[in-house]
């Protein structure tokens, strides 16, 4: 059985994100979701995500393709994942330092054009901050 692992924000979830899980669903047997903690997505966007980890945690969970939801609260891979295949975003910054990696490109977006402004303010201010 392989296992993968995709470390991700999960804000404001929505039609990106559900894709980004079927794409490695596709690539492996499990798919473990690495929720990034608040303090995570503060560090890496330079602002506090608008859905607290818990609620965050709780969607992701109940998403087709997702096995197991853990909190990612460090730029580390859990311990208890050794071998998983991790999963990148291709336009976003790596929450993780890890060699072997599979890039993930979104194909779809969000047809809310207030959603996809909010989202795009997100990676606007990390450009900024970095």
């Amino acid at each position: 059985m392989t296992t993968g692992y995709l470390a991700h924000s999960f804000d404001l979830l929505n039609v990106r994100d559900l894709d980004l899980v079927a794409q490695a669903a596709d690539h492996c047997d499990e798919v473990v979701a690495g929720v990034l903690s608040d303090d995570l997505v503060e560090q890496r966007y330079g602002r506090r995500p608008v859905v607290p980890v818990a609620e965050r945690m709780a969607l992701v969970a109940r998403l087709r393709g997702v096995t197991r939801v853990v909190e990612q609260t460090a730029p580390e891979l859990p311990e208890d994942l050794p071998g998983a295949t991790l999963f990148v975003v291709a336009d976003e910054p790596a929450v993780l330092d890890a060699v072997d990696v599979v890039v993930l490109t979104p194909r779809r977006e969000s047809a809310s054009e207030v959603l996809r402004h909010a989202l795009q303010a997100a990676v606007t201010d990390e450009a900024v901050a970095s």
